[in-house]
């Protein structure tokens, strides 16, 4: 906008110098040829007249005469006085000026500032909003005039009338570059508009591109026409679970819905065991075969422009025993477990059985090392024998005459 003004200025600066210098203001389209008359001058040669020129192509004014070098790729002389361009370009703005003599002797002058423009090659809005929300700032489009020149200025519309900058609801970010090698320009304007709620629900946004040429007009954009969406506030955030009251068999699927009722939909984030999951936002979490590692507490988080954030009640999930289908494919896998168990079982009894036996060996013969000790001379194993022997007879009577 602050291009626009001092375009403006200067526009109202080269006019009033042309009307003091008696001059006159020609502007001519870039790559087309321009004849600029000798008044005064002789229709026919021999003429008395020369043209100076002080432009971007000269250091310092530029005498041509029609008996004097030409540049025939920039400018010549016309046998009728006049001065030919045959193809203009950005440096041949600058001053022009002729004094000529009639045949009578009388001088004229003429001066002329010559002005060149492009129109731009593309005048659109890209990247247009389709939606807009009330009560906050938006980005409505970015309006692009790419290839003209000068460099110009871009103005937005609403609703036909101009939209006026007040920096709070409405706010543009320009920006102004320059090819380096043609010299063309291209001009971006983004404009950032905030609703005002119970305002027009399809307002129509344009974009216009003023050269800053008074002969030529500005251009328009094909307008736009977003939608305003009333922003509805977050409700309390619910969390259900299906199945209900989150207990869940081992391989069985669960469904997490968080239920944030808002306009526009808000931003969903889920949250387990009090740290946030790495998911992308989603109403629904899915768990489709639920085992140990999916055992926690859950909770949504739900975020929506213009409110804080809302966080819902947690529901644990669990895993518990199989139902009766899992109690019948249990008994399947049961009478193989019960074998495993039984084929345990009698192995562990055998190796109990041997056990105990080896307990009863061991100790019997700790009973019987004592006895089968060696005599310590031949009268005591003498000894030893005869009382053995006479206590075998004793034993042998009390059992015969026992009953």
């Amino acid at each position: 906008m602050a291009a626009g003004a001092a375009a403006g200025i200067w526009m109202l600066v080269l006019s009033l110098w042309g009307a003091v210098a008696g001059g006159q203001n020609i502007t001519a389209r870039i790559g087309e040829s321009l004849v600029l008359n000798c008044k005064g001058a002789p229709k026919k040669p021999p003429q008395q007249l020369e043209w100076k020129l002080n432009t971007g192509r000269t250091e310092a004014w530029k005498v041509l005469s029609p008996q004097g070098d030409s540049w025939d790729s920039v400018a010549r002389v016309l046998p009728n006085g006049s001065l030919l361009l045959p193809a203009v370009g950005m440096q041949d703005e600058g001053t022009f000026r002729c004094r000529a003599k009639s045949r009578s002797g009388k001088e004229t002058k003429s001066n002329y500032r010559v002005r060149v423009y492009q129109i731009p090659g593309k005048l659109e809005i890209v990247a247009p909003a389709s939606e807009l929300m009330a009560g906050v700032p938006n980005k409505v489009g970015t309006c692009v005039s790419d290839g003209g020149y000068p460099a110009g200025t871009l103005s937005w519309h609403l609703d036909g009338k101009p939209l006026i900058l007040d920096g709070k609801g409405v706010s543009v970010k320009e920006e102004t570059r320059r090819h380096p090698e043609t010299g063309l320009f291209t001009v971006q304007s983004e404009l950032m508009v905030t609703p005002a709620r119970g305002g027009s629900p399809h307002p129509t946004f344009s974009c216009s591109f003023n050269p800053g040429l008074r002969q030529h007009p500005a251009l328009h954009t094909v307008p736009i026409q977003p939608s305003v969406w009333e922003p509805v506030p977050l409700e309390k955030v619910q969390l259900v679970v299906e199945p209900e009251g989150g207990a869940a068999a081992p391989g069985e699927k669960v469904t997490l819905t968080c239920e944030a009722p808002a306009q526009p939909p808000p931003q969903i984030h889920w949250i387990k065991d009090g740290m946030p999951l790495p998911l992308p936002s989603s109403p629904v979490l899915l768990l489709p075969e639920v085992g140990p590692q999916d055992q926690g507490t859950y909770s949504c988080v739900a975020t929506s422009p213009g409110h804080r954030p809302q966080e819902s009640p947690a529901i644990s999930i669990s895993i518990v025993g199989t139902g009766e289908e899992g109690t019948t494919a249990g008994s399947v896998g049961g009478s193989g477990l019960g074998s495993l168990a039984l084929a345990l079982g009698i192995l562990g009894g055998v190796g109990m059985a041997v056990l105990i036996i080896g307990v009863i060996m061991w100790r019997r013969w700790q009973h019987q090392g004592p006895e089968r000790k060696a005599p310590e001379n031949q009268e005591e194993e003498e000894e030893h024998t005869e009382l053995n022997q006479s206590e075998e007879p004793e034993v042998a009577e009390g059992s015969v005459g026992g009953p």
